[in-house]
């Protein structure tokens, strides 16, 4: 086995988010700063985020805001995510809300190992 140096993209995201209401399969309970769903764009796979309300405090089902998500390292997330693209948020399979990016800052992490055959 050798080492291979891998790298990660993490993305830090202003966006406009739009909760689905309850009655259209939205969440039950409102969001508050430091809610963890999942995000995917235009994809099936799956991220890992944290959502920062900008401009609220409370988040309710059918309600929209402009918020800061911070993604979670991944290899395998997008490398051209830019203003205006779209995205679901969900938890688990369910999609709970939808967004658009107004803003997009990429951050490269680098040095990770990883073994392969």
């Amino acid at each position: 086995m050798k080492a291979v140096r891998h790298s990660e993209i993490t993305y830090d995201i202003v966006a406009l988010l739009t909760l689905l209401p309850t009655e259209k399969g939205g969440r039950q309970k409102p969001v508050y700063t430091g809610y963890k769903p999942s995000f995917a764009f235009s994809t099936v796979m799956q991220f890992s985020g944290e959502i920062e309300l900008l401009k609220k405090e409370v988040l309710s089902s059918g309600e929209f805001a402009d918020v800061r998500i911070r993604m979670m390292p991944s290899s395998h997330i997008r490398q051209s995510l830019k203003q205006g693209d779209t995205f679901s948020i969900l938890e688990g399979n369910r999609i709970v809300g939808t967004g658009i990016i107004r803003e997009v800052k990429k951050k490269e992490v680098t040095g990770t190992n990883k073994k392969v055959a």
